[in-house]
C-alpha cells in the first residue's frame, strides 16, 4: 500500500535520515521507536512531505513518486491518502472543535457544510467529544484537544494516518483517553504509523515495529521479536528504561 525505499534527508551538513525503508500494508499498525534525535519524527513527515527528502521513492497504491522530481500537484495527490495527527495538537484557536474537524472538508475536499458538519458531529462522538464541539481549544484539556486532532485526521477519510507522538505533550493523567481512542481506530483496522515513547502501547497495538537511532533503523520485526527476542545491544539498551516491556 505504502512503501517508502531508501528516504535521505539533510539540513545542510547535517544527515538526519541515511536511507529509510518501510513497507506498510492495508489495515497495519507500525509503530517507530527510538530516542530523541533519532529522526522518527522526521521521517514520518518525509512521507507526506512537511519535510522534503532530498533522495528516495515513495510508492503509493501502485503509484511510485520519485522525491527529488516530484512536483507540488504530485505532492498534493500523496497527502489526499495520508492525515497527520501532531504531538502540539496544531488546532485553529480561533475555531470551534466542530470548525477544525470540518476544515479540510470544506477546503479540501470541497464538501457542501450540511454534510461536513454531519461527518464532524459523527467524528467528534467517535472520540467522545460531541459535546465539545461549540468548545474552543483554550476551552479543553490537551488530552481533549488531541482527540480533536485525531477526529480531524479521520474525518478525511484517509488511507493512512500519521500519528508523531501523539501523547508526548500530555500531563501523564490525560495520555490514557488519547491512547484509548487511538487502541479503538486499531479495532477498525485503519491503517497507522505511529511514532510514540510509550513502549507497552506500542507493543500492544502493532503490527510492526521499527527501531530508528541516528538516522537509521537499527532493528524491526513483530512486537515479540522487538521486545522479547532481540540480540541487538543498542535496542536492548534503550529498552532498559522502560520497566516492563522487555520482560
Amino acid at each position: 500500500m505504502l512503501k517508502a525505499e531508501n528516504i535521505k534527508l539533510s539540513f545542510g551538513d547535517n544527515e538526519i535520515l541515511k536511507g529509510i525503508n518501510l513497507e506498510i500494508k492495508e489495515g497495519q499498525v507500525v509503530s517507530i521507536i527510538g530516542p530523541s534525535g533519532s529522526g522518527k519524527s522526521t521521517f514520518l513527515r518525509s512521507l507526506n512531505f512537511l519535510e522534503t527528502p532530498n533522495d528516495g521513492e515513495i510508492t503509493f497504491d501502485g503509484k511510485k513518486f520519485d522525491v527529488k522530481n516530484i512536483s507540488k500537484k504530485d505532492i498534493n495527490e500523496l497527502r489526499k491518502y495520508t492525515t497527520m495527527v501532531f504531538q502540539n495538537y496544531n488546532l485553529f484557536k480561533n475555531k470551534t472543535a466542530l470548525e477544525n474537524v470540518i476544515e479540510g472538508l470544506l477546503v479540501v475536499k470541497k464538501m457542501n457544510k450540511e454534510e461536513a458538519v454531519g461527518i464532524g458531529l459523527k467524528m467528534l462522538e467517535k472520540v467522545g467529544l460531541k459535546d465539545k464541539a461549540d468548545s474552543y481549544p483554550n476551552q479543553l484539556s490537551g488530552g481533549q484537544q488531541q482527540r480533536v486532532g485525531i477526529a480531524r485526521a479521520i474525518a478525511m477519510n484517509p488511507k493512512v494516518i500519521l500519528l508523531d507522538e501523539p501523547t508526548s505533550a500530555l500531563d501523564p493523567e490525560l495520555i490514557g483517553e488519547v491512547l484509548k481512542v487511538i487502541k479503538d481506530m486499531v479495532q477498525e483496522h485503519m491503517t497507522m504509523i505511529i511514532v510514540t515513547h510509550e513502549m507497552q502501547f506500542a507493543r500492544e497495538i502493532s503490527d510492526y515495529i521499527i527501531f530508528m537511532d541516528n538516522g537509521v533503523i537499527v532493528e524491526e520485526g513483530t512486537p515479540e521479536k522487538v521486545f522479547v527476542n532481540s540480540e541487538n545491544e543498542r535496542l536492548k539498551s534503550f529498552l532498559k528504561r522502560y520497566s516492563g516491556v522487555n520482560e
